[in-house]
Formats: structure tokens, sequence, C-alpha cells
């Protein structure tokens, strides 16, 4: 009897276990598929927001990325998953087995993984994920700046066409967008640093796009900021002297005296003997600027105004301090070695901010700026006036529209991180074969990002001195709603 009671024991067991293993398998699968359903569920769920609160995610979205990019710029390294152990901690005879046999069941497949990084050698016991020249650096930035090119650039053609489908592409899908966004910088990492330095050159010269279109939006910026701020002094009905009125003169004397200084800087540090060019570039600054001015004070342009000639002048002037700061003349540059200074860095996300910030409040109207009134569309009405809301599950819910433009300017806005994060570098993927890491002043200066900036300043003085004499010039063909006294 007891040894038919033993051996029943096993089949005992089997029969305990069974059951059990069946459960846990059942549960497994039930998990996987809900975790599956959940996921499928959650990409597919439209979850539409209103226009203005979209915009503002988006921008938010470049605003995150600038942040993650400056952070692995200065302060990334390699990425290692593994790898570290406590050889002066006891272990026992079980654990060593243990460890022992994880070790050659994984010694083959990390070892193949592992061969493919030049930084191998100091992680012999984990897993690599990307060595410092990739996510650090200025390659890293690229990575950033490359995604969200990609992202915007695709959302422009889904939006081409106004159509409810392209109004559901901007405006919903956030999960699904978020996947999609990691999914694209996981895979840069299988990039080589030598594809990046195309996707440079490319970016270099593509920036000007978003130059450009930062102009257009700077000016209808200023005229706006003018335009506020007097229809404030009307609304007060205050006769005294410290009103808006005076807050656009003081503002428009801090812009002009700024402007001035930077001047005087510019000659002492830029415009010594034996520097023409950079003479030429500092005067043909005062006296394009000084000239608009002039004629926006002028009965050639009544509704020219103080304070949007005194906010392009400032811009000119530090487009031209950017501009002769990568110049490569050492002689002529004393920031040849060292690179632009961080406070070119801070005026340029600020300029970009403001422009940006321009775009996500009023899509429509910074459209208007670019590409002028289209008669006949939806552009009239406020971006808020469709009864799109979270849940977005009915066709009839939400208009016809199309965001070709808002993502086109997320896409160049993408292109121009790129220079502005590096201070337009020109730094080498490999230099004698050894994969250069970190960021060095030496690349940053040459001449094709010092024509593009040069280029973009002399076509943002162009632009404003336009929409100061164009009334006037076509004044025979067309009716702006400005009347002459002459």
């Amino acid at each position: 009897n007891i040894f038919a009671a033993v051996l029943c024991f096993p089949s005992m067991g089997a029969i305990i276990s069974a059951p059990i293993s069946m459960a846990a398998t059942c549960a497994g699968s039930l998990f996987g598929s809900c975790c599956a359903g959940l996921t499928c569920k959650a990409c597919s769920c439209t979850c539409l927001l209103p226009a203005k609160l979209t915009s503002a995610l988006y921008v938010m979205l470049i605003s995150l990325s600038v942040i993650a990019a400056l952070l692995f710029e200065f302060d990334g390294g390699d990425i290692v998953i593994g790898g570290s152990s406590d050889s002066a901690a006891s272990k026992s005879l079980l654990a060593e087995m243990k460890a022992a046999a994880s070790g050659i069941a994984t010694a083959a497949p990390q070892s193949y993984w592992n061969e493919r990084f030049w930084c191998k050698a100091r992680y012999p016991h984990g897993w690599i994920i990307c060595c410092e020249d990739v996510c650090g650096g200025v390659f890293s930035v690229y990575r950033f700046s490359f995604v969200l090119a990609l992202f915007f650039g695709f959302f422009a053609l889904l939006t081409a066409v106004p159509s409810k489908f392209a109004a559901r592409a901007h405006r919903g899908f956030w999960i699904a967008k978020i996947f999609l966004l990691v999914g694209l910088l996981v895979s840069t990492l299988f990039i080589d640093n030598s594809t990046l330095e195309t996707y440079r050159e490319v970016a270099r010269y593509l920036s000007l796009l978003f130059l450009l279109l930062q102009i257009l939006l700077l000016i209808d910026v200023a005229y706006t900021w003018n335009e506020t701020w007097l229809s404030y002094d009307e609304d007060a009905d205050d006769e005294r002297c410290c009103g808006w009125k005076l807050a656009i003169i003081l503002s428009s004397a801090v812009l002009y005296v700024g402007s001035i200084t930077a001047w005087v800087l510019l000659y002492v540090y830029f415009g010594a003997s034996g520097c023409p060019a950079q003479q030429s570039v500092i005067s043909i600054t005062i006296v394009f600027s000084l000239a608009l001015t002039a004629v926006s004070c002028s009965k050639y342009a009544p509704h020219g105004t103080l304070l949007t000639s005194a906010s392009v002048t400032a811009y000119a002037t530090f487009l031209a301090y950017s501009a002769l700061a990568s110049h490569p003349d050492a002689q002529c540059n004393p920031l040849a070695h060292s690179g632009e200074s961080a406070s070119g860095l801070v005026v340029g996300l600020v300029i970009a901010a403001v422009s940006m910030a321009s775009t996500a409040y009023n899509a429509a109207g910074s459209k208007q700026a670019v590409m002028g009134k289209e008669h006949g569309t939806d552009l009239d009405k406020p971006l808020d006036d469709t009864t799109s809301r979270s849940d977005g599950n009915g066709e009839d819910e939400v208009e016809e529209e199309s965001w070709w433009y808002f993502h086109l300017m997320m896409a160049a806005c993408s292109l121009y991180m790129a220079m502005l994060l590096t201070d337009w570098t020109t730094q080498p993927a490999f230099e004698n074969g050894v994969p250069l890491t970190g960021t060095s002043g030496d690349w940053s200066v040459g001449l094709a990002s010092f024509w593009v900036k040069l280029s973009s300043q002399w076509v943002a003085l162009a632009l404003y001195g336009w929409t100061l004499l164009a009334p006037y010039c076509l004044r025979e063909s067309r009716d702006f709603g400005i009347e002459f006294d002459f």
C-alpha cells in the first residue's frame, strides 16, 4: 500500500498541475489579447481636439524635442542595458550556477549584437543601445530634427487637400502619433552619422525656407503688436501722457537703442581695418534699416509704424551678427574658433518661439500673412467654430479643412532646429577614421551658413520695404484700403 501511494503521487501532481497550467496559459493569452486590443483601440481612437489646442500641442511637441535635443547634445553618452555587477558580494553556489548558465545562454547573441558598436570594449557584459557619438553631441540633435521633419512632412501631405480626413488627421489620433514618433526616433539609432551629414547639408539650405516664413510672421506680429496697443489706447479713452502710445514709443526706443549699440559693437569686433566684407555687411544693415524707418514715417506709407520698423531693425541686426559670426575668416571673426555665443542661441530660440506661437495662436492669420487672403474659403471663420470635440465618432462632426501650411511651417522649423541648436556646425562624423564625439566650435563657421543668414536678412528688409511701398506703387490697380493725402 505504501509503494502504491508513492507511485500515485506523480499522477496526482500531474492531475493538480495540469489545470493550473491550463489556467495560467489561458490567463496569459487573455491578458496578451486584452493588451493588444487596448493598444489597437487606443491607436484607432480619433480623440479630436479644438484647432487652437491642437496647434499648441504641436508647438509643445517641438519645444519638448528642443529641450531633449539640448540635453542629449551636451549631456548625452553611451546608453547600455545591464552589464553592471557587484563582484565583491558573496554568491551562493546556486546563484553562481544560475549566473554561469545565463552567461552561456546570452554570450553569443550579446556578442553578436555588440559587435557593431565601436564602444563595445567598455561594456563586455552589457547590451549596448548606442555609443556617445550617436546618443550625444550634434548628431543626436540631427536625429530629433530628422524625425520631426519626417513627421510633419508626412502630415503636410495628408492634409494637403481640404477634407474631413485631413481635419481628423490633424486634430486626432494622438496615441498613434506618439507611437509613430517613438518608432521613428528609435529607428534613427540604426542610421549612420555619415548619412546624417547629408541630411545636415540639406537642412542647412532648406532652413532658409523657415527663415523666410519667420520673417513674414514677425512682420505680421509687429504690425499686430502696434495695432493692438493702439486699440488699447483708444479704448482707454484716457488723455494722460502715460498711455499705450507712450508704451509704443518707449518700446521702439528700446529696440532702436539696442540696435545702435549692436552696430557699434559689430564695427568694433567684426569691422576692423582689413575686413571690407564685414564692414559692408554692417553698413548695409544700418543704411537700409534707417531708410525703411524713414519710409515708414513718410506720406508714402501712411500705414507704416515706428514700432514695426524698430522690430524689423532689431531682427536685421541680429541676422547681421549671426552671419558675421559664421564667417570663416579668423582675422575678422573673433568667434571663428569658439562658435557663436550662447546669447545667439537664446535669441534665435526666442524669435523662433514667437513665430511658432503666432502660428499656433492663429494659423489662418499666419497663412494670410504669407499667401494673402483667399476669397471663397473658410479662413475668415474662427478656427474653433466647428462642432468637433473629443468624441469624433461621426463624419458630420468636422468640416473639411486643410492644414498643409501649418505642418509645412513645423517641418521647416524642424530643419532650422538642426542648424540653430548646433550653431550651424560642419563637424564631420569621423576624423582620421575615429568617430567624433561632443561639440566643437571649430566647425561652427562656414561660407554656406554665412550666405544663408545674410540672404535671409536681405529678404527680410526687402519684404518689409514691399509692405510699406506696395500700397503706393499699386494704388492704381489694387485697393489696399489705405488713403493717401496727395
